[in-house]
């Protein structure tokens, strides 16, 4: 696997204008070295013009990868230069995920290996992507992504620093003497052409939803958290501030209108705030996603609000059927048990997650799927496994939302009742066997070596 990159951008003014482009909310310089460093890449050298000044954000200063700036007419070093690196031209933007693939699969002895799209058509020189490429277009004479595999003994790093152009030197090589690593799924797009920011975004949104994620969430929210997501990116906000700002305050004030449940209109606003909150609340890991700042910290931050928010709702419809229902304490009293089961469900899950250091309370209901023995759960477990989409948020949202609409609080509180307590049942059943299944697991599992930016990806 490459440890170590050149990443060079081109030389006098249309150099130092990319250094400082603005891309899906980062300038390029930091996209860059934040996509390298998902990429396993521990080394950066960094070639920039003359005029050029870099200028890293903390984030990107923090992560586990040491960069070196070399300004042309200085020679790049490298921590091994005998093994072969990474070239990326700086104007071609990669998804990290595609990325990371094809750099730690490459097992190759050529000197020259360019990540493709497809083989060149005829031979001859190494040919440049069309800078008219059309993303929505089906094209099949697009070479190169403007990732090479580069071994020094051919292509010593200081040869790119000469007067010519970086690409007339690779483009020197024939064809035969080039290996082309063509891949289906090679997520690239080029800033520096009409447009190109926009494709780069599409791009990057494209890739932002979770395949664990419900089917609420995947076809009905994504269609509006992904366009709110792409204006949010350039606002600056971090994924902390959009969770505060959007996430929290909606579902609480949603809480608050459904638990004073004064007539049908006060109901229904509450209903579309908490389907609203249910959208917002993927647009925090959206942007996060797209501005590669995925943190420990922010998953715990956003499973704290999410759980304080969902506690809020629970405490507002039980409020609500009270008001509703005066002089009947049946309510009040099964409402009370459903919040207790809550809170035994989430100091569970909230232990098992510190003890393997998830920051989610999914991965509970991940690890009973896959790692406990079939044998060992109980009927409860097993009906949480098959239906424990309706416990997500996303079509718990959406429940509440078309609940609320019809009129019908007393839907979402029995809804809230029947699942909190099934919840609660499977978790408190499955938990020696999952203490069972850490254990094993851990006398088995070897040291972890892995880098907090590969664990975050």
């Amino acid at each position: 696997m490459i440890r170590q990159a050149v990443l060079l951008f081109p030389d006098g003014p249309r150099g130092v204008q990319l250094v400082g482009h603005r891309v899906a909310g980062l300038d390029l310089l930091d996209r860059q070295i934040r996509t390298l460093a998902r990429a396993g890449i521990e080394h950066v050298s960094v070639l920039l013009p003359k005029e050029a000044t870099p200028n890293l954000t903390p984030i990107t200063q923090k992560l586990p990868v040491r960069v070196e700036f070399v300004t042309r007419g200085n020679h790049p070093t490298l921590p091994d230069p005998e093994a072969p690196y990474l070239l990326l031209l700086s104007e071609y933007v990669h998804h990290h995920s595609s990325l990371s693939a094809w750099v730690s699969r490459l097992r190759t002895a050529s000197s020259l290996v360019a990540l493709s799209t497809a083989h060149p058509q005829q031979k001859g020189l190494l040919h440049r992507a069309n800078p008219q490429f059309d993303e929505t277009e089906d094209r099949t004479d697009l070479v190169s992504s403007g990732a090479f595999y580069c071994h020094p003994s051919a292509f010593p790093p200081a040869r790119f620093n000469e007067k010519e152009q970086p690409w007339n030197l690779l483009a020197e090589q024939s064809t035969d003497d080039i290996h082309f690593d063509v891949s289906e799924r090679t997520l690239w797009r080029r800033v520096d052409q009409p447009g190109g920011v926009r494709q780069v975004k599409n791009m990057l949104f494209g890739q932002v939803t979770k395949t664990t994620s419900g089917f609420i969430s995947r076809h009905i929210n994504a269609r509006l958290s992904i366009p709110t997501s792409k204006l949010l990116v350039e606002t600056g906000l971090s994924p902390h501030a959009i969770t505060v700002l959007l996430v929290l305050t909606t579902g609480l004030y949603s809480a608050y209108l459904v638990s004073i449940a004064r007539d049908y209109n006060t109901l229904l606003i509450g209903g579309i705030l908490w389907q609203l909150a249910a959208v917002f609340d993927r647009c925090d890991g959206e942007v996060a996603r797209v501005k590669l700042c995925e943190s420990k910290f922010g998953a715990w931050f956003d499973t704290v609000t999410d759980n304080f928010a969902y506690l809020c709702g629970y405490l507002g419809t039980l409020m609500g059927m009270i008001r509703i229902h005066e002089g009947e304490s049946l309510y009040a009293y099964v409402g009370i048990s459903s919040i207790a089961s809550m809170f035994v469900t989430l100091f569970v899950m909230y232990s098992y997650a510190k003890k393997t250091g998830s920051g989610s309370l999914q991965d509970y209901l991940r690890a009973l799927t896959q790692e406990v023995d079939e044998a060992e759960k109980s009927w409860v477990q097993k009906l949480m496994e098959r239906y424990g989409f309706v416990a997500k948020r996303d079509f718990f949202s959406f429940y509440v939302f078309i609940a609320c609409a019809a009129n019908q609080l007393f839907l979402v509180y029995w809804f809230l009742v029947t699942v909190l307590h099934l919840t609660a049942a499977a978790v408190l059943l499955s938990r020696p066997a999952m203490t069972r299944s850490y254990k094993k697991s851990a006398r088995t599992s070897p040291p972890s070596t892995t880098s907090e930016a590969e664990r975050l990806r």
